[in-house]
């Protein structure tokens, strides 16, 4: 009894009143305010029988986290498309030459191996830009964002001198990787041709971080796109020797690669350089040499424990993959097959990842605790069920997949059992790189990176090592340790990121 009117009871026959969606699914958001649920008498909520156990939870999630899933989409599909248009480059690569035959395909894969391997060093260094780019924007000091761009630059050319001659000194010892006799000039040749895309693949990263960090990710999807194009077309032509072009085999993918790779840079930084939506970033007077400066150490001191994971990552893969080479050229490709389709997969991780560092980025630099919360669960969920049905195609169709690359029934069938271990990695893989997203986010880099140096190189690795020649079960036994790797990273990440949340923000913060 309430002011003398006496409250209706709903009964179960009752036609429930139409609410709003989240109010239907119990939950508590009303626009942009989060209301006590006791303020409102509903209904209590009826499933069919087979549906509430497994989906109604999952719904009621969506339902909530809406804003941030739909903000999270709109970030990483171009980041998404991108990083698929660069990887599909060397997947390019490796269908086009595989008909040339198995020695040029594992050629292909060990070359492309070593290459990654040196310069997802720089790389890594370089993805310092877009976290601060967003914490700048965050701030409201977006004119800081292009000194990081600058500075991002200045940072580029001097890695990209030291890696060349790093690359360059490999390439000049690659007996001590001990390949076969067929493989190593062919994967040599490829390898001083592609070390000259270095630095332009580089200013590329740097001027795709720092769009991506503004919010602009379709500009790099958009030049990738083409960049992609024009590699598959140049590959025609100058591996099989069309339109007039002798046939140069594996180096003519190398010099497809490297001509795409440079008019991509030119673009990108023409782009930042004189689009009209990029102006308003640009500061009113010159940065002076002291500012890019200090603004390049800032960069690198950030970026270096970054760069210190994508190499530990890509390293232990890459190494992987000299260490299938021990075994025979036939478990070489079909290694470089199954890391090849688990790297599109990653991809979209990846792309995940970039946009969760994003959003966590802005709202920390808001000093918003419950914005960093709120978008880190939304593509930790996001990732999770992406990787998932990721793992069940890998599952049902690994011999339709395998023989897309090659008709050598062989190196079909070693491919196949693999792809049954990049299935098990999958939701490793996804949690690990949203994780360390979300930590650059915060700028919390450094321990990270040594707790994957950890789990990659002196776990997952020797473990591999052991299982595959000491264990005898060949490249099998090498994927089953880095598969244990990428579940202590993932683990170790996740855990840190909930943990550093709470230490970093003040109970004052919203």
């Amino acid at each position: 009894m309430m002011g003398g009117v006496k409250r209706r009871k709903p009964t179960p026959n009752a036609e429930a009143p139409r609410l709003p969606l989240s109010l239907r699914l119990g939950g508590k958001l009303l626009g942009d305010r989060h209301l006590p649920l006791t303020t409102y008498h509903l209904p209590p909520i009826t499933y069919p029988l087979s549906f509430e156990p497994t989906f109604a939870p999952l719904i009621r999630f969506f339902t909530i986290y809406r804003r941030e899933m739909k903000q999270a989409l709109r970030l990483a599909y171009p980041i998404i498309l991108g990083q698929v248009g660069i990887m599909l480059m060397g997947v390019a690569d490796t269908v086009m030459v595989g008909s040339l035959g198995r020695e040029v395909l594992a050629a292909s894969v060990a070359a492309n191996n070593i290459f990654w391997l040196v310069y997802f060093l720089g790389m890594g260094i370089l993805f310092a830009i877009s976290p601060l780019v967003a914490i700048y924007s965050g701030e409201g000091r977006p004119e800081k964002g292009y000194l990081s761009y600058r500075a991002g630059i200045w940072v580029t050319v001097g890695l990209s001198l030291v890696l060349f001659a790093l690359l360059e000194g490999i390439v000049s010892n690659i007996g001590w990787l001990h390949q076969s006799k067929e493989v190593e000039p062919l994967a040599s040749s490829f390898l001083r041709i592609l070390n000259y895309s270095g630095l332009p693949m580089l200013l590329f990263v740097s001027s795709r971080q720092f769009t991506d960090g503004l919010g602009f990710t379709k500009v790099a999807m958009y030049i990738t796109g083409g960049g992609l194009l024009l590699n598959i077309f140049l590959n025609w032509v100058l591996i099989y020797g069309n339109l007039g072009f002798d046939a140069m085999g594996l180096d003519g993918a190398a010099y497809a690669t490297l001509s795409s790779r440079i008019l991509m840079a030119l673009i990108a930084m023409a782009y930042i350089r004189y689009a009209p939506s990029m102006k308003v970033y640009h500061p009113e007077q010159r940065f002076s040499t002291n500012e890019i400066r200090e603004e390049a150490g800032r960069v690198f001191e950030v970026g270096l424990p970054i760069g210190l994971q994508f190499f530990a990552e890509v390293a232990c893969f890459a190494f992987s993959g000299i260490m299938a080479g021990w075994v025979n050229a036939t478990h070489q490709s079909a290694h470089g097959i199954a890391l090849n389709l688990a790297s599109l997969t990653y991809m979209a991780a990846s792309g995940l990842s970039a946009a969760g560092s994003i959003m966590v980025g802005n709202a920390f630099g808001e000093k918003n605790k419950r914005k960093v919360r709120r978008a880190a669960n939304a593509v930790m969920v996001m990732v999770l069920l992406y990787m998932f049905v990721t793992a069940i195609l890998f599952l049902v169709f690994r011999g339709p997949l395998a023989r897309a690359y090659t008709d050598d029934m062989q190196v079909v069938g070693v491919a196949a059992v693999l792809l049954i271990y990049a299935a098990l990695f999958q939701l490793a893989d996804g949690v690990q790189a949203v994780s360390l997203g979300l930590l650059r986010g915060i700028k919390d880099v450094r321990i990270p990176s040594i707790a994957l140096v950890i789990c990659y190189w002196l776990v997952g690795l020797p473990l591999g090592w052991w299982l595959g020649f000491g264990a005898g079960m060949d490249t099998e036994g090498i994927w089953i340790g880095f598969t244990v790797g990428l579940f202590l990273t993932a683990i170790f990440a996740a855990t840190r990121f909930y943990l550093q949340v709470k230490k970093l923000f003040p109970t004052t913060y919203p």
